[in-house]
């Protein structure tokens, strides 16, 4: 039960955080749908993320573990299969500079867009993760 609302939590934050980076996640109740979204993500990653890995073991040996970003991006999926009050919309990104190098626009749709949105909460998990375990190594 602890594992199951560390997942939660550290969604809600990964969430929040990815809104605030890309701008593509829409909520319409805010409060009580990232709880939701953050709850079935968390119930994907502890139960039914292990079962698929599991069989789709031959395939990631294949393409040497890239399929696990396709399984992170099946649980967003389902997450705005299940829940009409979240959607995620188009990546897009404006052209600009950075220390005189030019980063060009890019423009993330559909399937795409669930990857890249995929890879980022991962992604975030990942860094929050860290951050608990050091906080707790500390004590």
């Amino acid at each position: 039960m602890k594992k199951f609302l560390k997942y939660t939590l550290l969604f809600i934050f990964a969430l929040i955080t990815e809104n605030q980076l890309w701008h593509n996640l829409t909520f319409d109740n805010i409060p009580l749908t990232i709880i939701k979204v953050a709850l079935i993500l968390a119930l994907f990653e502890l139960v039914l993320k292990p079962i698929i890995k599991i069989l789709l073991l031959p395939i990631n040996i294949l393409t040497l573990g890239t399929i696990r970003i396709v399984i992170a991006t099946v649980g967003l999926y389902l997450a705005t299969f299940f829940l009409d009050d979240f959607h995620l919309d188009d990546i897009f990104s404006v052209s600009t500079t950075f220390q005189g190098f030019q980063i060009p626009q890019f423009h993330f749709t559909g399937f795409l867009g669930y990857l890249v949105s995929s890879f980022t909460l991962s992604f975030l998990i990942y860094i929050y993760n860290l951050i608990l375990i050091k906080k707790e190594v500390k004590k």
